[in-house]
């Protein structure tokens, strides 16, 4: 509860600079990091969209339900 409350005053921190369109309204952590080892990252750490939209999708998902419409 701790890190989430911590990762929201930073995100609410950058917010406050941001257009409304541009700001951060939902997110979600993950109890690991992203890694070349699990597959998330490419050797050059860069995030593979396709893997993470996969590995993913139930949580990205949960945060977009009741959103549309």
């Amino acid at each position: 509860k701790e890190v989430v409350e911590h990762v929201q005053a930073a995100v609410d921190k950058v917010n406050k600079n941001l257009a409304r369109f541009e700001q951060i309204k939902k997110f979600t952590l993950v109890d690991h990091e992203f890694s070349e080892a699990n597959g998330v990252l490419t050797p050059s750490q860069k995030i593979k969209r396709r893997v993470v939209n996969e590995k993913y999708k139930d949580l990205i998902d949960a945060m977009y339900e009741g959103a549309m419409g």
